[in-house]
């Protein structure tokens, strides 16, 4: 008897004390569920398939077989009915031990593993289905989230659950996007909140960062065997195609971080305050880094998880910070090209004066920003004294005194200089952007756009 119904005889019928404790990945789309799918089925007691929104086929079995008992049903379609009777229940859990069991026989497999997006509004209906299931409430920071959606689909915004949010914000995909993390943020915590004694909380940056560690804390929480150097034999075996999951995965080959902060080009100004207060709640409770008027605007923090306080450099009598010193050759500068263009550009144009198409812009300080996303290597930072006719590398602090700045990757301002990416292609993509430092107009912007584009040299006209 399996749930209160005799269940029939088959290759899998040895097994079925192994299926009463599944483990359901609660998380929502581009939150590097595939690459936990991996880890998991990596394990030698685990199978954990592509996704098979078998939650949800669960609350479908679950609504046919209350009609059937005559049960009330939900109100909206797809949602869980509010009285589910035993009887259903015990026949949802036969339906899905059937298809469960067959599985891990044909794995070789002892334990189910599900990695369905959306399932934590379904986590109330599997614990009755599954007792002791367990579940990994997965998290990923939600400018990383738009990022990757953003990515993901360069087409147009569909799949991952992405519809009705972008179908409800016309025309600003920030603002859906952010919706979608929120309600699924919120959802996944709720259930973690509620069956704190079955849950563990998984942050996708844990899992990049220290990948054997994270992968040992979850196997113990699973009651399975450790396995050491999983996190490499992941990607050395053939996984399941068939069915949705990340088209990154098929090409990649180790667990890297280098996605971590990738969502600091996203405009945060483009999402609604409440709707940012209540994201920043949402952050505080899992560890996150916030996201305030400052993002973007300078050099990324190395870890997403926490703030990062910049220890106190000293400043010369300017009041500017002296620019960063190699420390070794791997911290040598590696946009020396930025410098080297702005310094050409001054010493080539002559049109500094006030008087000139500059206007008032014509004695400005901006600062210009070459960023990475390496641990090893700082952010540079270059002073253009319009007035003066200079280039100084600088450090951070020199943003709080200048009236401008622009921001950007080093591959970015490379790709600018070279003529592969166009500068108004890259300011509109955010892979350069332009941030001023008070109530500027938008031709005071275009004028200083205008500023950059003369002294890297590239061809313009008004």
């Amino acid at each position: 008897m399996i749930g209160g119904c005799e269940v029939l005889g088959g290759p899998w019928a040895a097994r079925a004390g192994s299926l009463a404790d599944p483990v359901f990945v609660l998380c929502n789309g581009r939150s590097g569920s595939t690459l936990l799918r991996f880890v998991l089925d990596a394990h030698p007691e685990l199978a954990c398939p592509p996704e098979t929104n078998l939650p949800g086929l669960c609350v479908q079995l679950a609504t046919v077989w209350s009609l059937i008992e005559g049960a009330p049903l939900s109100a909206n379609r797809g949602d869980e009915p509010p009285e589910i009777p035993q009887a259903a229940i015990a026949g949802v859990r036969e339906t899905m031990d059937r298809m469960i069991g067959s599985y891990l026989a044909r794995r070789g497999k002892r334990r189910y593993c599900d990695k369905s997006l959306g399932a934590a509004r379904y986590a109330s209906l599997l614990t009755r289905v599954y007792p002791e299931a367990r579940f990994i409430c997965l998290y990923r920071h939600p400018m990383d989230v738009i990022a990757s959606g953003a990515e993901a689909c360069p087409w147009g915004l569909s799949g991952y659950g992405f519809d009705p949010y972008i179908a409800a914000t016309p025309g600003n995909v920030v603002t859906g996007l952010a919706s979608f993390w929120v309600d699924n943020a919120q959802a996944t915590l709720a259930a973690e909140e509620l069956f704190a004694d079955r849950s563990i909380r998984l942050r996708y940056e844990d899992l990049v960062a220290d990948p054997e560690t994270t992968a040992a804390a979850l196997f113990d929480f699973l009651e399975v065997s450790t396995a050491p150097g999983i996190t490499d034999r992941c990607f050395s075996a053939e996984r399941e195609r068939f069915g949705p999951s990340d088209h990154k995965i098929w090409y990649t080959s180790r667990i890297s971080g280098d996605s971590v902060g990738r969502g600091w080009s996203v405009p945060a100004a483009m999402i609604a305050p409440p709707l940012l207060a209540t994201m920043n709640e949402m952050l505080g409770k899992l560890g996150y880094m916030q996201v305030d008027g400052n993002w973007g605007t300078t050099e990324p923090p190395l870890d997403v998880r926490v703030p990062v306080t910049p220890a106190p450099v000293a400043a010369d009598s300017n009041g500017i910070e002296p620019g960063p010193v190699p420390e070794s050759p791997d911290r040598l500068p590696r946009s020396e090209r930025l410098g080297a263009a702005l310094r050409h550009g001054l010493t080539t144009v002559s049109d500094r004066d006030a008087g000139g198409p500059r206007g008032l812009h014509g004695s400005e300080r901006f600062v210009a920003v070459a960023i990475t996303r390496s641990a090893g290597r700082r952010a540079e930072y270059w002073l253009v004294d319009l007035g003066l006719g200079t280039v100084t590398p600088v450090g951070k602090q020199a943003q709080e005194s200048s009236d401008w700045d622009v921001i950007g990757t080093w591959e970015a301002w490379e790709k600018v200089i070279d003529g592969r990416v166009n500068l108004s292609a890259a300011l509109r993509s955010c892979d350069l952007r332009y941030c001023d430092n008070g109530e500027a107009s938008p031709q005071a912007a275009d004028t200083r756009i205008g500023i950059i584009g003369e002294l890297l040299g590239l061809a313009g006209w008004r």
